[in-house]
């Protein structure tokens, strides 16, 4: 999901309009339309002051930024949206989960079934780092890996 429709939906759930949320942020409501439309990207400052005037992190208008703590939680509050990707708690340890049934995470199920299938393989000297940087690297087009 691009910055624009992330400001776009968050802009529709606080019930502003285009223009509204453009003279919140003193912008004209063309360059609001245009960053919703994807015609323009927001910068860094632009994103900040509409995250102030709709009331949310500016991550949560941003892209991810995987190399930040908060930029990975706000990934994973978009694949709880999109996938149903939700912690759960078993014996004082928090995980992440997915249904196997539900049919926005299906696929997503199954690939990271593959993963750990890897995963495993490679932590139980089955396959070497190589094979499974190998398989990382081209995945979803993976190489398949045979247990030795």
């Amino acid at each position: 999901m691009t910055s624009g429709e992330k400001i776009r939906n968050i802009r529709i759930q606080k019930n502003l309009s285009q223009k509204q949320l453009a003279e919140k942020v003193r912008m004209s409501e063309p360059a609001i339309r245009n960053y919703e439309l994807g015609n323009r990207t927001p910068s860094q400052k632009q994103i900040e002051l509409i995250a102030d005037a709709l009331g949310v992190s500016p991550f949560a208008l941003s892209d991810p930024n995987l190399d930040t703590y908060y930029g990975i939680m706000h990934a994973l509050f978009y694949l709880e949206n999109t996938i149903g990707l939700h912690p759960i708690e078993i014996d004082g340890q928090t995980y992440l989960a997915l249904s196997p049934t539900d049919s926005q995470s299906k696929t997503t199920y199954a690939d990271i079934q593959k993963w750990h299938s890897a995963f495993q393989q490679v932590n139980q000297h089955e396959i070497s780092e190589k094979e499974y940087k190998e398989w990382k690297d081209t995945f979803p087009n993976h190489i398949t890996l045979n247990k030795r």
